[in-house]
């Protein structure tokens, strides 16, 4: 059945053994006691539950029983520490319970792994922590996985990615109920952006190899030559692999083929000029390989769904005599 839209307002955020204190802070700021500058009045009821005792930051002691669940129209789930353990089977079943009743399911990052054990993200496009979305994929390989983005909607069920995206799909969730100006002065207040589209992408780290020496002296090599124009071929001719070989081996090492590892490390290797020096986009492209700013712009933008003049003015040293070169 369907939760009615008011009864949205009642959150539930559930704890566990190892819950993350970040993940857990943010939902009840957002959705707890609001300070009185805020214009608009605080409609939510927020519950924290858990099967205690837990015991952690944030966790307060007056912790509701799992049973509260019940009662929610909105239940948000923070990540743990290590998804690699199970969830209470107790918690499944009442996370499996409210969304047969049609609440509103949220997770921020790991959480999502007790969603997923509940069959809740069955069939549906969800996100995690970049770290953790492998195991996500191979544990429930009924999840449409989609970790490159910050977070995720489908149809009711709400999954961020890591940490301070649960901000951003917190945000979304007070703007989808109460509006952008509700939403943008809790973002004052927390002294965030008003709006992260979901879609925008984590920064992913490039995939390290994985227990293949030749290969991994291979990725050092490459790291050292990004700057020049490495083709399949050339890279081929000095692994002294068939390029056949050399892709099917790649792939076992890295989880990915050998031109898109190495548009990834140019994409990290910009990222960290933009971040730490004042160099132009036309010399960053020259030393990350790209050949061309363009070329930058649009392996950049496809990788991180942000333009590089963006990206440094959000996580730049401002410098003097900085120049962007170009957005």
């Amino acid at each position: 059945m369907d939760i009615d839209p008011k009864d949205l307002a009642n959150v539930a955020v559930v704890v566990q053994p190892g819950t993350v204190a970040l993940d857990l802070a943010v939902p009840i700021q957002v959705f707890g006691r609001w300070p009185e500058h805020l214009a608009a009045a605080n409609p939510y009821t927020l519950a924290v539950a858990g099967a205690g005792p837990i015991d952690g930051p944030l966790v307060p002691r007056d912790l509701q029983p799992l049973e509260r669940i019940a009662s929610a129209g909105t239940v948000i789930v923070p990540g743990v520490d290590d998804p690699s353990v199970p969830p209470d089977p107790a918690l499944v079943e009442q996370l499996r319970a409210a969304y047969a009743r049609g609440s509103r399911m949220v997770s921020i990052c790991t959480g999502a792994f007790a969603l997923a054990a509940a069959g809740i993200l069955d069939g549906r496009a969800a996100t995690t922590h970049w770290r953790w979305a492998g195991l996500l994929r191979d544990r429930h390989p009924a999840v449409q996985v989609r970790e490159a983005e910050l977070y995720v909607t489908d149809t009711g069920v709400y999954t961020s990615a890591g940490v301070l995206a649960g901000t951003d799909l917190c945000l979304h969730l007070l703007r989808t109920d109460l509006g952008q100006a509700a939403a943008n002065d809790m973002a004052r207040f927390l002294i965030s952006p008003p709006h992260r589209d979901g879609g925008q992408a984590q920064f992913i780290e490039p995939m390290t190899p994985r227990g293949d020496p030749d290969i991994a002296r291979l990725l050092a090599w490459i790291q050292l030559n990004l700057h020049e124009p490495l083709t399949l071929e050339l890279i081929s001719g000095h692994s002294l692999l068939s390029s056949r070989t050399l892709r099917r081996r790649f792939r076992e090492a890295t989880g990915t083929s050998v031109l898109n590892w190495v548009i990834l490390q140019r994409v990290a290797r910009a990222r960290a000029l933009l971040e730490t020096t004042s160099l132009g986009v036309d010399e960053i492209a020259h030393r990350c390989g790209f050949g061309s700013a363009e070329s930058l712009r649009v392996h950049f933008h496809a990788h991180t769904r942000t333009s590089p003049s963006h990206y440094r003015r959000t996580f730049g040293v401002t410098m003097p005599g900085a120049t962007s070169g170009g957005s």
